[in-house]
């Protein structure tokens, strides 16, 4: 399997789950805003009762930090989509980097995972939004893994291919497993 092919596929993944989480992100940050000035507003996300970002913006969860949740995301999110576009665009980095941007990344994961059994089980419904940066953050990991496991496999083509051939399963089975015990959560 040609090594560029590879990277390609690795910068394509980062960069669809970056700015599908960016644009969640950001989404999120405006609605948070006109919930602050309005607190009528209805946001274009409120869904049903148990599909809805009001409750879930509303929540002590959305500001752990003591700021809203979703400027993290936004910052997060444009980093990953600056590093997306690098490997687009043919950069190498150290291994050391691709280890740190992993362990960045599963630090985002474990907190998106934090989150997301916060609004399931303990506010009761689900934000859409949320839900795209969930698996938006979890493509990045997905990638960066993918990357840190192409350094190692560089010299073994055949374990490349099948790193590359068990990703696809692993987000499908993921996101599954996330939607389903979400709706089960909320139900």
């Amino acid at each position: 399997m040609d090594n560029l092919a590879t990277r390609r596929s690795t910068g394509l993944i980062m960069l669809i789950g970056s700015v599908a989480g960016f644009i969640a992100s950001f989404l999120l940050s405006i609605d948070k805003i006109k919930i602050l000035k309005d607190s009528q507003f209805n946001p274009s996300c409120n869904i049903s009762e148990k599909l809805n970002c009001k409750s879930v913006m509303l929540s002590k969860q959305a500001e752990v930090f003591g700021f809203p949740n979703s400027l993290i995301g936004i910052a997060a999110f444009a980093i990953f989509i600056a590093l997306a576009i690098a490997i687009l665009g043919g950069v190498e980095f150290p291994r050391w980097f691709w280890q740190i941007a992993a362990i960045g990344a599963l630090l985002g994961i474990i907190f998106s995972h934090w989150l997301a059994y916060q609004t399931t089980f303990v506010i009761g419904a689900l934000c859409p939004y949320c839900m795209i940066a969930w698996f938006g953050n979890f493509l990045i990991l997905s990638s960066l893994l993918q990357e840190n496991l192409r350094k190692r496999a560089d010299s073994d083509e055949a374990a490349l291919i099948k790193i590359i051939g068990f990703m696809p399963i692993l987000h499908f089975t993921w996101l599954a497993m996330v939607i389903g015990f979400a709706f089960i959560g909320v139900s």
